[in-house]
Parts: structure tokens; C-alpha cells; sequence
């Protein structure tokens, strides 16, 4: 497989998903101003052949819906912003966290590689064919290892 080619398909899925949740989320809301738009034009007509008493009544009804949609988009608008503002220093932590405790784990591999190859080394000396490849493993494990807190460093520091 073609490097990114995962990531490029998934992206291209997420971005046509999230644009027919938009456009899903517009009609319907574009639904409910018309229905909220056609409530009040039926209450004006009837608010027009009743008496005056009545037709002030009923455009308070309808100011009064009109002001408990808007004030719910308010409320919505807030959420979505609430959300948005704990949901990033949240992932931008746990990805820190994340790689700190992954070189950690990388950290334990290279050492267990060090230690076996140091023994192997006094017993057999160089004459073991096994002692380059631990070698080689504890030394890929160390760059991990190192990579892996310099990644958490510099994403630290981007915040």
C-alpha cells in the first residue's frame, strides 16, 4: 500500500460524511423555520379575525416562540463551544501523555535489549552471532525512545 493512502481515503470519507451532516443538519433546520414561520402567519390570520384583545395575545405567543428558538440556538451554539473548549487542551494533554508513556515503554525494551547483550558480551565475548542484533534492537530502542519525548517536547511547547 501507497504511504498516506489510508489516511488520504479516510480523510476524503470523513470530509464527505461531515459535509452531508451539515448539509442534513441545514435542511432541517431550514424545516423547522418554516414550519416556526408558517405557525405564525397562521396565528397573524387568525389573530386578524378575532378580536383586538386576542390578536395581541397571540403575537406574544408567537414573540415568545420566536424567542424560545432563538434562545435554544443560543443555548446550542454555547454547547458546541463549551465542547469545542475542553475537548482540545483535553486531546492536546492525552497526546503529550501519550507519547511520554509510549517512550517510556520503548525506554524498557532498550534497557532489557542493553542489559542482554552487556551479559552475552562477558560470557561469549564477540564471538556470539546473537550480540549484534541485540545490540542493534537496544539501539533502534533508544532512538524510539528518544524520538518519542522529543515528539512530546516539541508538541508541548506548540500549546
Amino acid at each position: 500500500m501507497q504511504p498516506n493512502r489510508l489516511g488520504r481515503i479516510l480523510g476524503i470519507g470523513t470530509r464527505v460524511a461531515a459535509e452531508k451532516l451539515r448539509d442534513g443538519t441545514a435542511g432541517a433546520v431550514a424545516a423547522v423555520e418554516r414550519s416556526n414561520a408558517t405557525r405564525a402567519a397562521e396565528a397573524g390570520s387568525t389573530a386578524r379575525t378575532a378580536s383586538a384583545g386576542s390578536s395581541t395575545s397571540s403575537r406574544a405567543g408567537v414573540s415568545a416562540t420566536a424567542g424560545l428558538a432563538e434562545g435554544s440556538r443560543r443555548v446550542a451554539r454555547g454547547a458546541g463551544r463549551f465542547g469545542a473548549s475542553m475537548w482540545k487542551p483535553f486531546a492536546h494533554a492525552s497526546g503529550i501523555l501519550w507519547l511520554q508513556i509510549t517512550g517510556l515503554f520503548f525506554a524498557f525494551f532498550a534497557v532489557g535489549f542493553a542489559v542482554y547483550s552487556w551479559r552475552l558480551y562477558k560470557s561469549a565475548g564477540v564471538h556470539d552471532h546473537h550480540l549484534p542484533l541485540y545490540a542493534f534492537f537496544a539501539v533502534l530502542f533508544v532512538w524510539f525512545a528518544v524520538s518519542s519525548f522529543w515528539r512530546a517536547g516539541r508538541k508541548q511547547k506548540r500549546r
